[in-house]
């Protein structure tokens, strides 16, 4: 076998997770060969910017698709939860691996205090408006503020005093170590539904390269497979965009999945849940969808595209 090249973002957190699952990779093809190829992606460019203005999750993809696309790299390795529900036809999604934490964090500037026990008033940095309705739920008094950067800058951010906490996906410390490090809470699915494929890496690769998605099909993680695909079926019935606030968590239950999708105001005074359990994950996020829709979740989509147009008008 050739040697093969490998895209991935350029962060930390990217080559570090990269090569964690290329680790993998080896362990089952020892005599292939891999090369990476650090691939700066328009979300990484434009790091200061607002991520619903840039196109929310998918500018963290759209680059490596076009160089899988164009043959300079033979497969890409994204976390799951960066790539639309959609993606280009000629590209296929070949492999889920095993899950790490789903969860969030919420990291705490002073060890000791919880969301419960913060100050009133205080500063959370977040971009993601799924964790500002969930956040503002519990605490309407937050002060919730946007943070962009790596994980590594933005906890500096939060330590020269910008913001009392931040919220980081747990997977993402407990790659890079930081979760023996930094003092966090573990925010459950209760308090804070994850977001899609929150946890999961994904492989990605063109679909007429047989050869290459049988590898991949080969190292893939069924059980997380299956729950990322519920999610995301959930997601896609949507809306298939993140620009609102939207998350779900699918695990197995007793021989076939439970899925629970929610849909919020991105203020925090509406939090829409429903969990159903279900053997067919496309089926399974569909009605989940559907029931939420009944629920009243496409006028929230609405109004929250609203807000954020008016919001980019000022």
């Amino acid at each position: 076998m050739k040697k093969l090249r490998v895209g991935t973002r350029g962060s930390k957190l990217a080559t570090t997770q990269t090569k964690q699952t290329l680790a993998v990779f080896q362990e089952h093809f020892p005599e292939t060969e891999v090369e990476l190829v650090r691939i700066k992606t328009k979300g990484d460019h434009l790091a200061t910017h607002n991520l619903q203005a840039i196109g929310g999750q998918g500018c963290f993809v759209r680059e490596l698709e076009y160089q899988l696309r164009e043959g300079n790299i033979d497969f890409a390795i994204h976390s799951l939860k960066d790539i639309p529900t959609t993606i280009h036809e000629e590209l296929a999604l070949a492999c889920v691996m095993k899950r790490n934490s789903p969860t969030d964090a919420l990291i705490i500037r002073e060890a000791g205090k919880t969301l419960e026990t913060l100050p009133q008033n205080a500063i959370i940095g977040t971009s993601s408006l799924r964790r500002k309705a969930h956040l503002l739920h519990v605490r309407p008094d937050f002060d919730i503020q946007p943070i962009r950067g790596n994980i590594d800058t933005r906890i500096r951010k939060m330590n020269e005093g910008q913001y009392d906490a931040i919220v980081l996906a747990l997977a993402g410390l407990e790659r890079l170590g930081l979760d023996q490090t930094v003092y966090y809470q573990e925010l459950a699915p209760e308090v804070m539904l994850p977001a899609i494929g929150q946890g999961a890496i994904a492989l990605e690769c063109r679909k007429d390269n047989i050869e290459i998605l049988q590898m991949l099909k080969k190292i893939e993680h069924s059980e997380t497979a299956i729950a990322v695909a519920a999610e995301r079926a959930f997601l896609n019935s949507m809306d298939g965009s993140c620009t609102f606030p939207v998350g779900a968590y699918c695990l197995p239950k007793s021989g076939s999945y439970e899925l629970t999708g929610m849909i919020g105001s991105e203020n925090g005074k509406i939090i829409l849940k429903e969990t159903l359990q279900g053997e067919d994950p496309v089926i399974l996020g569909k009605d989940v969808a559907a029931n939420l829709i009944k629920q009243g979740a496409i006028t929230l989509i609405e109004e929250c595209k609203n807000d954020q147009k008016e919001t980019f008008i000022h």
